[in-house]
């Protein structure tokens, strides 16, 4: 499992946390590591986020790490 599976998988499940608490208190990062793990995250299609800047929330919706199948080369 990878180091950005093994974060996602730390969030709660189902639970609508602010995109502060991911940082602090769920995988102790900065801010700007959150934002690009919450992306990653979205991408995946294990997160989902609501609202914009300061208030933003995130939700775990998916219980298991995910990843996209790479698109066939042409």
């Amino acid at each position: 499992m990878s180091a950005t599976d093994r974060a996602l998988m730390l969030l709660p499940f189902e639970e609508w946390i602010s995109l502060d608490d991911v940082a602090a208190q769920h995988i102790s990062v900065d801010a700007q590591a959150a934002t690009l793990l919450v992306r990653e995250g979205r991408r995946r299609g294990v997160l989902r986020t609501r609202g914009k800047g300061p208030t933003q929330e995130v939700i775990r919706i998916y219980p298991n790490p995910r990843r996209h199948p790479a698109s066939p080369q042409t």
